[in-house]
C-alpha cells in the first residue's frame, strides 16, 4: 500500500495537494512500481503529540508506511458504521472503486501513481 505526501503547506483536504510518499516517489518517476492497483493513503506532513511532553507537538515531514494502517483502520471502521456486514475484500474492493485517480507530474512527464482513497465517496457508495 504505497503512501502520500502532501507539501507542509498544501491544503490536505485537496485530493490536488498529494503526491507520491517521500520514500517511494523515485519507484513511480522510474516506472517501477510495483503494486498496479494500490490504493494510495496519506501518510508525510504529519503533526503529532509530542512525546516529551503532553502540552507540545512535533511536526515529521516524512513518515513512515506504518502510519497508513491506523489511516485505513480508520477509513474501515467508518465503512463498518454505515454498512456493518463489511469485510476487507468488500472494503478494498469499493475504495479502489471510488478512490480518486493519483496523477503527477515531475521533470515534464506525467505519471500515474494509483488511486487515493477518498473516505466520502465511499460511504456515499455504502449509502445507497
Amino acid at each position: 500500500m504505497p503512501d502520500l505526501t502532501d507539501p507542509p503547506l498544501a491544503d490536505p483536504e485537496s485530493f490536488t495537494s498529494y503526491e507520491p510518499g517521500l520514500f517511494w516517489a523515485s519507484n513511480v518517476y522510474a516506472g517501477t512500481l510495483q503494486e498496479e492497483d494500490a490504493l494510495l493513503v496519506p501518510m508525510d506532513s504529519r503533526t503529532v503529540a509530542a512525546s516529551a511532553s503532553p502540552h507540545h507537538y512535533v511536526f515529521y515531514r516524512s513518515g513512515g508506511q506504518s502510519w497508513a494502517t491506523p489511516y485505513v483502520a480508520g477509513v474501515y471502521a467508518l465503512a463498518a458504521q454505515v454498512y456493518p456486514d463489511m469485510t476487507p475484500e468488500l472494503f478494498w474492493e469499493l475504495a479502489r472503486e471510488t478512490g480518486r485517480p493519483l496523477n503527477v507530474e515531475h521533470e515534464g512527464e506525467t505519471y500515474d501513481a494509483g488511486r487515493v482513497v477518498d473516505p466520502v465517496a465511499l460511504v456515499d457508495r455504502l449509502k445507497e
